[in-house]
């Protein structure tokens, strides 16, 4: 094992920081990174920079150290905003003190950015991660933007799902960004008959463009009448999405069904699974579809889907807030049984592709190995770490 090597025999310390795990795509993965490496024997902790009355949305092995860093964040001026952050990087570097972490892991902008600053001068391996495009992360403020261009060079590593996202990074943050896409965490084999529902997962905010599918369907929806949409996920735009499905008079057809622990089900029984995100990082409900053998319509932005998808071979791409594309490959797939049951059938191929022993792998080479240089081919391109 790389990591037995690289720490001649002691128990691999890592410490792994995120906001929270709440729930969400970052989350998600975050949650199985922790619980692959305390099944190894690792010595694992997580921090969360949200206190205990944020709750656990993933289950985490008893194994893993859980930690909360619970530092309140509270909007106001610059100065609060300041004194916060302040206050979060200190409890951080009392921890990394405390716990002496062979290698620190984080994810998402702001918590990177932090954990940089706490890091300084510190000996073990850091490597931070972007989640999504950061190009199209618009609602950033400009302060994360700019420090993360400053302080991104100061980290051992810099992790991005997608070339498009890496090549970014490299343009914009003086720092050499490396791909490692997200793993496919073990499914249950789909045994479910579909049913002729279309599925929609993940949080109601305006970049997952649910609003373009409930659009796309009014189009078709009377041409179909015994197909309806489900989806599943919380946000802000609960309450705009479900006005809109009323002004659009769909009716019972379009059920909203919150947090659910058991998605891989629907995606077992989904006819069609459509992602219309407006951009993504690296989409799990797109890969994890798949996985489940399910015919998936996803919107062709900017990073993921294509590394996931050939349109028409294991399912379907079409242009970013394209309602009338949108609506003509729902179309199709309801029209054509067969279609969707060959795009399913290749669907999950990704199984083998984006194996979690094959990603972790890449992980622990870019965490723990001492500078050996790895090539790893899962579909999104040659990936090198040095």
């Amino acid at each position: 094992m790389a990591s037995s090597r690289c720490l001649q025999g002691e128990r691999v310390r890592l410490l792994l920081v995120i906001g929270s795990l709440s729930g969400g795509g970052a989350e998600r993965q975050m949650s199985n990174i922790a619980n692959y490496w305390a099944s190894k024997g690792f010595d694992v902790t997580l921090a969360t920079w949200t206190g205990p009355q944020v709750s656990d949305f993933y289950e985490l092995d008893p194994a893993v150290r859980r930690v909360h860093l619970d530092v309140e964040s509270r909007p106001g001026e610059w100065f609060a905003i300041t004194r916060t952050s302040l206050r979060r990087v200190l409890k951080l570097r009392r921890l990394l003190h405390s716990a002496r972490p062979n290698a620190v892991l984080s994810f998402v902008t702001e918590s990177n950015v932090l954990t940089v600053l706490a890091h300084t001068g510190l000996k073990s391996r850091l490597v931070v991660s972007e989640r999504i495009h950061p190009g199209m992360h618009s609602a950033l403020p400009w302060t994360w933007k700019l420090l993360r261009k400053l302080v991104y060079r100061w980290s051992d590593a810099v992790i991005a799902q997608t070339r498009e996202a890496a090549r970014w990074i490299d343009l914009n943050c003086g720092a050499t960004a490396l791909v490692i896409p997200n793993a496919l965490r073990p499914l249950p084999d789909a045994h479910e008959q579909r049913q002729p529902l279309i599925l929609a997962v993940g949080r109601l905010v305006r970049q997952k463009g649910f609003d373009l599918l409930l659009q796309a369907f009014s189009r078709i929806a009377a041409d179909f009448a015994d197909w309806n949409v489900t989806i599943i996920g919380d946000g802000v735009e609960q309450s705009r999405l479900m006005s809109l499905s009323r002004q659009l008079q769909l009716g019972e057809r379009v059920t909203f069904v919150g947090q659910v622990r058991n998605v891989e089900d629907w995606m077992a029984r989904a006819g069609i699974v459509v992602q219309p995100s407006r951009f993504e990082g690296f989409p799990n409900v797109v890969l994890e579809s798949m996985g489940m053998g399910a015919a998936v319509v996803s919107s062709d932005c900017a990073s993921g889907p294509a590394d996931l998808i050939e349109d028409g071979v294991n399912g379907r791409l079409v242009p970013v807030e394209d309602i009338d594309a949108l609506s003509r490959a729902i179309t199709e797939l309801i029209s054509q049984p067969a279609l969707r049951e060959r795009l399913g059938r290749e669907a999950l191929r990704v199984r083998q592709r984006f194996h979690q022993d094959l990603i972790m792998a890449q992980w622990e080479d870019c965490l723990l190995a001492d500078h050996r240089t790895v090539d790893a081919d899962v579909g999104t391109g040659r990936v090198n770490f040095e």
